[in-house]
């Protein structure tokens, strides 16, 4: 029963996903096909975990991969838009910043309404993903898509290293066919420093696990307490790697848990306090889960829970709804292997998400090939 929770979520998820795309049933909803996008690509990612692992790193399969990674990065690289909306919008955080004033209190920040039309508010992205960009900036000189580009594909190549480096057996297996993938798999939105935080954690998780130390715990929850302030895909990563710490017949290893997370928290709260830590966690984390909010600055993209919700007039439901989902992901995490128990949090989040994030695909894929390098080194049956 217990095996097929996983398969079974995700045909549903891919069900509801195409059939929102066809009956288009949330009359401000926008880009349907991105939510079949998401559960489709989840799905495949699945399918790569479950597969023996002679048949998924398969020299065929590693062809199929190499060549469809390189068609999705010449198509992405040839539709870049030079004035997309990342674009201006993080032009106008520089010219904020650059003015003395706060991006997430100043009503200074391009965004792109539903109708295509500028809206201007406030920057809805944590803290962390001004700084890369801003860098890039200051450096280039100057601030267009070619430097956006830039940036995240450096960021990509750089969380690929790390991968290499923490797990010795993707190399001789053919990690090399998914550079593609991984490098450009997505361009256009700006997931790169949260999938290069990602690898820092998985190579200082993987380095603790093989030769664990006391400076280790300090330095893993250190890059949470970071990661946090990229996206928010690393809150469940987060959640469930302290969760599954826990083991309930000692309570005394409670404690590092709680130290850990207290840590990572302390570092999150000193990346926001210059901001002002109200002004972003209204701006970040509250703004993306009231539905109705959000909508005023950004287009509404229906996501397998949100969609169905709010066709229903229950978009006030979907924030209990979502917690609920994660949560239950999270719990079941002592259940599972480490590797297994994030890329569950990985998956629930995305599906619960108010959006859907196909972004994130290249991550979750970098997780999944983390979990197949683990499970290649230790023997051991690491697949959800």
């Amino acid at each position: 029963m217990k095996k097929a929770l996983v398969p079974a979520a995700l045909a549903l998820s891919v069900a509801i996903s195409i059939a929102m795309a066809v009956l288009r049933p949330v009359p401000h909803g926008h880009r349907y096909d991105l939510a079949v996008q998401l559960t489709v690509g989840l799905t495949l990612i699945w399918l790569f975990i479950k597969a023996p692992l002679r048949l998924a790193f398969d020299k065929r399969v590693l062809a199929a991969v190499f060549i469809a990674g390189l068609g999705l990065a010449v198509l992405n690289l040839s539709s870049i838009d030079p004035e997309s909306e990342i674009v201006v919008s993080y032009r106008s955080v520089f010219e904020t910043i650059e003015a003395g004033r706060n991006p997430y209190t100043s009503g200074t920040i391009f965004h792109r309404g539903e109708d295509g039309a500028p809206v201007y508010g406030n920057f809805n992205y944590p803290p962390a993903e001004i700084y890369p960009y801003y860098l890039a900036y200051r450096i280039a000189g100057r601030w267009d898509s070619a430097v956006l580009t830039g940036t995240m594909v450096l960021m990509n190549g750089l969380a690929v290293v790390l991968l290499a480096l923490a797990f010795p057996g993707l190399r001789a297996a053919g990690l090399a066919a998914f550079l593609p993938l991984l490098l450009f798999g997505e361009i256009k939105t700006n997931p790169s420093l949260t999938f290069f935080m990602t690898a820092v954690l998985l190579a200082l998780i993987v380095r603790d696990m093989r030769r664990p130390g006391r400076l280790a715990p300090v330095l893993i929850a250190l890059a949470f307490g970071i990661g946090l302030m990229t996206k928010f895909l690393v809150l469940p990563l987060m959640a469930a790697f302290y969760w599954h710490k826990v083991e309930f017949r000692r309570p005394a290893s409670l404690l590092p848990v709680l130290g850990g997370g207290a840590l990572a928290l302390l570092t999150s709260v000193a990346i926001m306090a210059p901001f002002g830590i109200g002004a972003v966690l209204r701006n970040t984390l509250l703004f993306n889960l009231v539905l109705r909010d959000r909508a005023v600055l950004t287009t509404f993209y229906p996501n397998v829970l949100s969609g169905p919700l709010e066709a229903l007039g229950l978009g006030t439901v979907y924030p209990i709804a979502g917690a609920i989902i994660v949560g239950a992901a999270v719990l079941a995490a002592p259940r599972l292997r480490l590797f297994p128990a994030l890329l569950t949090a990985a998956f629930a989040f995305l599906l619960a998400a108010p959006t859907p994030e196909p972004q994130y695909l290249p991550l979750v894929l970098g997780l999944a090939l983390a979990c197949r390098g683990w499970e290649k080194e230790s023997g051991g049956e690491e697949g959800l």
